[in-house]
């Protein structure tokens, strides 16, 4: 609606309906109309499109950014509207606001007195200016509601990587669904923005550029220290570099678009704060350097940018939820302990992780209680440290048996660590004897996360899991007399943590907690399968099921190991060979069935063989993975069985138009609920569209 001078007065907005820090809710006073008189259009506009995020039984967060097209930095006076009609026929709430500059003129809005399980519109004005969207959201069931859910799932999208034609596609086939059959509400998983610009591979074109960040670190020069970068790479270090991101990622019409059209419920990675991020700490050069001060400007940016209720979330099953909203404080880049007998982090550290708690949980109906869980900020220091790097420099892969060593501390070898880790004839001494058994969670999270757990009352206990748990390793130890080690496919997922993974995995046997659904990104890969208690056991016990979604347009984990592949003949093998036909890509197979069966695929040059020689103890429970893609998953959840839709979009380097790109491939993925001390059933992919080995 153009035409508001009909508006000239506010009307009175429902009892309880607040507001958050960003904005200042404003007095109903007729002093205060005159801000909407009637100046010339083009004020004011909203770059960054709307917003909605954590739906409740009675209340949604609305959020906006709002701009004065004069570059004026004053805060500016604008109101939002709900609706339970698109027309806005009945306005439910209409509540003035204003923007602060301190707050980058970014509004949170907490929506109150709402129904149950009702389809809501809003929209923002500011003078005579308005959103350009209107905003559709959905709050959740009431308590007791077995109504079956239908969520979306997608992470890590990079802006220079990919277009974000995955996030078009999900919104056109919704719209093409009838209303009972559309998108509850979007999981996204982390890595919503990428700190670092300018570090798209040398082999590939930038889709698109990052502008220049405000500050930035110096381009990144090559100096033989371990990086990822490449050369001319910049990570974001102010407050100032954390917002310019969210807004240029944000700039997005598709991303715009979804977020106009779903609640999100979002967690975070890393890449909100830095690559291969552990507490307050960074990765980037050698051992990396504490950055308390980086920590809370990216704490304030994500909570200044992503709608979500925190501080007064409701929590499920009497356990109380422990997200805080964003509180600033003035910290130093300094060294912090973290080996102490809980790993209770000290100093600016722990300032700076305070500053925002954002695990959480919350229930959709009885349906489904869902878990959010940061994997990042609580976590211990990487196992594989630099010298643990230059040890393990002539492995193809980090150990498994050198990592879960490492990760035990001192309890390894029941509570008598060896003094030292040796690889091959080399030998240095071992940098955890004396440290305590790792963790991704945190003493914590860890023990708020086993309370959900064991309270939920829900069918589906819905894990939002950054960091994907299945197993992922080459086992080059089944290759005779190569005399090679086992190892992990990189150990920043739970891989590096796999003592604390086996215990929450045995939690939910010993507890008999069932139905509990991982959804996991982070790997950039379409993954699927079981998760084992423990993958090394002589008898393997399942606990729960995870879906990995891969990347909206983040380089893919085919594409990243096949351009490593090309000076290895022997990897090669693994990855992609040719046929008369064309390239058949086994780098699926290789890490599904072993490396026996890839290079007997390889070899032979027939697929076909590679089934004689396939191992479940390869990596067991997982049984589908497909490592060439970009997409999202569609998750759809009954009394009966959770199925989950996993669309491969292809490939997101060029912009495929308005009607986004075609499908490659979806993978439907069915799994019958399973009753309290039971474990999960398997269950096996069914593929439509392009053809993917070794899956039927």
């Amino acid at each position: 609606m153009r035409d508001i001078s009909r508006r000239r007065f506010l009307k009175w907005f429902l009892a309880g309906t607040g507001a958050y820090a960003g904005m200042a809710a404003l007095p109903f006073t007729p002093r205060l109309s005159a801000a909407f008189a009637e100046p010339a259009l083009g004020l004011y506009h909203f770059p960054q499109g709307l917003a909605s995020g954590d739906p409740q039984p009675d209340a949604l967060m609305l959020w906006t950014r709002v701009e004065a097209l004069s570059g004026a930095d004053d805060p500016i006076d604008l109101y939002v509207q709900v609706s339970e009609q698109e027309d806005f026929s009945n306005v439910v709430i209409e509540q003035a606001l204003r923007a602060l500059p301190e707050a980058d003129h970014t509004v949170r809005f907490f929506a109150q007195g709402l129904k149950p399980d009702t389809r809501y519109f809003y929209r923002f004005f500011a003078g005579p200016d308005a959103a350009p969207f209107i905003g559709r959201s959905r709050t959740a069931p009431e308590a007791g509601s077995k109504r079956p859910v239908r969520f979306a799932i997608a992470s890590c999208q990079n802006y220079e990587q990919g277009y974000f034609s995955a996030w078009r596609h999900l919104v056109r086939e919704d719209r093409r669904v009838p209303e009972e059959a559309q998108i509850d509400f979007v999981l996204h998983l982390g890595d919503f923005i990428y700190e670092v610009t300018g570090d798209v591979p040398m082999d590939r074109t930038p889709a698109r550029l990052v502008p220049k960040l405000p500050d930035g670190s110096p381009p990144w020069v090559p100096d033989g220290t371990r990086t990822w970068w490449q050369p001319g790479a910049q990570a974001a270090v102010t407050l100032a570099d954390y917002r310019h991101l969210y807004k240029v990622y944000l700039s997005d019409p598709d991303l715009q678009a979804a977020r106009a059209r779903f609640p999100f419920i979002c967690t975070w990675d890393d890449h909100e704060f830095t690559n291969d991020a552990w507490q307050a700490h960074d990765t980037y050069f050698g051992e990396g350097e504490p950055a308390q001060r980086r920590k809370v400007a990216a704490n304030r940016a994500w909570f200044e940018f992503i709608p979500a209720i925190l501080s007064g979330g409701p929590g499920i099953g009497g356990v109380e939820n422990a997200a805080t909203d964003f509180a600033d404080a003035p910290v130093e880049d300094a060294p912090f302990e973290t080996y102490d007998d809980a790993y209770l982090f000290d100093g600016d550290n722990k300032t700076a992780l305070e500053t925002l708690t954002i695990y959480r949980a919350f229930s959709w109906g009885s349906l489904a209680d869902l878990i959010v869980t940061d994997t990042r900020s609580y976590r211990s220091p990487p196992v594989v440290s630099g010298e643990v790097e230059a040890l393990l420099e002539e492995a193809p892969l980090p150990p498994v048996g050198i990592v879960k060593t490492l990760d035990a501390g001192r309890t390894a070898n029941n509570g008598a660590p060896p003094e030292t880790i040796t690889y091959k004839e080399t030998s240095i001494p071992n940098p955890r004897r004396a440290a305590p058994p790792g963790t991704c969670l945190g003493a914590q999270q860890k023990a708020w996360f086993k309370e959900v757990m064991k309270q939920s009352g829900a069918r589906w206990k819905i894990w939002a899991n950054s960091i994907p748990a299945l197993p992922l390793r080459l086992n080059l130890g089944s290759i005779p007399f190569a005399g090679l080690d086992t190892g992990y496919l990189g150990t920043d997922a739970w891989q590096g943590y796999p003592g604390e993974l086996t215990e929450l995995m045995a939690y939910l046997r010993e507890e008999k907690i069932a139905n509990v659904v991982s959804c996991a990104g982070d790997y950039h890969t379409h993954a699927a399968g079981r998760l084992p208690v423990d993958p090394d056991a002589e008898e393997t016990e399942f606990a729960a099921v995870e879906f990995a979604v891969t990347s909206i347009s983040s380089g893919n984990l085919y594409e990243g190991v096949e351009a490593r592949s090309r000076d290895s003949e022997s990897l090669r093998r693994l990855v992609v060979y040719e046929t008369p036909e064309g390239p058949v890509e086994n780098w699926n197979n290789s890490i599904v069935n072993g490396v026996l069966a890839g290079l007997a695929a390889s070899v032979t040059g027939s697929p076909n063989v590679s089934g004689v020689f396939a191992s479940k103890s390869a990596n067991p429970g997982l049984n589908f993975l497909d490592s060439n893609s970009h997409g999202y998953g569609l998750v759809d959840l009954t009394e009966e069985e959770i199925s989950v839709r996993l669309v491969n979009v292809g490939d997101v380097r060029r912009d495929e138009g308005p009607e986004g790109t075609e499908l490659l491939r979806t993978t439907l993925l069915r799994v019958p609920a399973w009753k309290d001390g039971e474990e999960p059933p398997e269950f096996t992919p069914a593929i439509q569209g392009a053809p993917l080995f070794p899956f039927a």
